[in-house]
């Protein structure tokens, strides 16, 4: 009966960590090449993008979950402020991306698709650069 106690307590323990080296795997997968007209926007690099946006909100959601729950310091708060500068402009932009994707209308895909690109690379920054693990 310990046996099976101390085996479910350390596949318990392990599965976060498990996820967090396959975070690091999704956001490595997830760098992105500037799109051109000569380097056009297809929807695999569409989604691409939407799968580096998803694992991206997904962490900092775990991080506003840890400072709404005070397991971390009072100033993730002050953080979490400065990455909504970026997450607010990212969902409108994918819909966009996905609309001129959708009709083929590569000129403003690619703007949108670069925009897009820099911003998760800003926000990716900022959540290192203050001690945020995305």
């Amino acid at each position: 009966m310990k046996l099976i106690r101390t085996l479910l307590l350390a596949t318990a323990l392990s599965a976060p960590l498990a996820n967090c080296a396959q975070l690091q795997t999704a956001l490595d997968v997830a760098s992105f090449t500037n799109a051109s007209i000569a380097n056009p926007v297809t929807p695999a690099m569409l989604n691409n993008l939407e799968n580096a946006a998803i694992v991206v909100f997904a962490g900092l959601n775990a991080y506003r979950s840890s400072c709404v729950q005070g397991a971390i310091p009072p100033s993730c708060k002050t953080v979490i402020r400065q990455l909504q500068v970026y997450t607010r402009q990212i969902p409108p932009l994918l819909t966009q991306l996905r609309t001129f994707v959708r009709t083929n209308d590569q000129v403003n895909a690619v703007i949108v698709y670069n925009n897009i690109a820099q911003l998760v690379a800003s926000l990716k920054a900022q959540a290192v650069q203050n001690n945020v693990g995305v």
